[in-house]
Formats: structure tokens, sequence, C-alpha cells
């Protein structure tokens, strides 16, 4: 059973950079749109686009640093 936390700990990590890559996505294009639309909704969308960037980086940066698999040699 110990054999297989690590390849889960991997896909956990892999899964978080995904979800985050996505949330970088998103993010991004909310900013273009916001900087497109005119008025308060621009404003927002921006703002909202840019909340989402952030969270995006975290997810990333917490799925590239948080495990470590490590093979033991018996």
């Amino acid at each position: 059973m110990k054999d297989s936390d690590g390849i889960l700990a991997l896909l956990q990590d892999i899964k978080e950079m995904l979800f985050g890559i996505a949330l970088l996505l998103t993010g991004i294009a909310l900013c273009l749109v916001g900087a497109a639309v005119n008025g308060w909704l621009g404003i927002l969308l921006a703002v909202v686009g840019f909340i989402v960037v952030v969270a995006g980086l975290g997810y990333v940066h917490h799925g590239y640093t948080h495990h470590e698999v490590v093979e033991k040699q018996d």
C-alpha cells in the first residue's frame, strides 16, 4: 500500500496544477473581456478576473511544490 501513496500524491499535484492553469486562462480571459467592455461591468470583470488569476497562481504553486516522491532502495 505504501508504493501507491507516492503515485496518489503525484496525481493530486497534477490535478491541482491543471485546475490552476484552467483558472489562469479563465482569469486572463475575464481581464481581456473587462478591458474591452466600457463602464462598471468592464471594471467588475477585470477585478474578478484578477482575483481568479491570483487563485490560479496559488493552485499552480501549491501543486508544483506540495509533494515530493522519493524512491527507497531496499
